[in-house]
């Protein structure tokens, strides 16, 4: 979870900011979420990177293109709401992330 930096007077203090969780792509990783970083972090939002299952470090072995990466994508955003550190969950997705992004929007808008 990569969150802004505060600086000043609120450094130190414990913020709640927008998150946007990025989804990768087909044969990619949370890696890829490195792309994003300078454009969002700087505007005070916080970014969450992960591996779906069977990709990057994650266990198992099936790639469904978005059907049954959908349960990865909801275990992220529900972690997120009970952390208490997020004010509201935006979703970046690359591929077969855009794809589990709009299938988990359409359940959970």
């Amino acid at each position: 979870h990569y969150m802004p930096v505060l600086e000043g007077n609120r450094a130190g203090q414990t913020t709640k900011f927008p998150c946007v969780v990025y989804c990768h792509g087909n044969c990619g990783s949370r890696v890829d979420a490195s792309d994003c970083l300078d454009l969002l972090l700087p505007q005070n939002i916080s970014v969450f990177a992960f591996d779906f299952s069977g990709s990057g470090l994650s266990d198992g072995e099936t790639i469904s293109l978005g059907y049954y990466e959908q349960e990865d994508l909801m275990a992220v955003i529900n972690f997120l709401r009970s952390s208490g550190l997020v004010s509201r969950i935006g979703l970046w997705g690359r591929s077969m992330g855009a794809a589990t992004s709009v299938l988990v929007a359409a359940r959970d808008p």
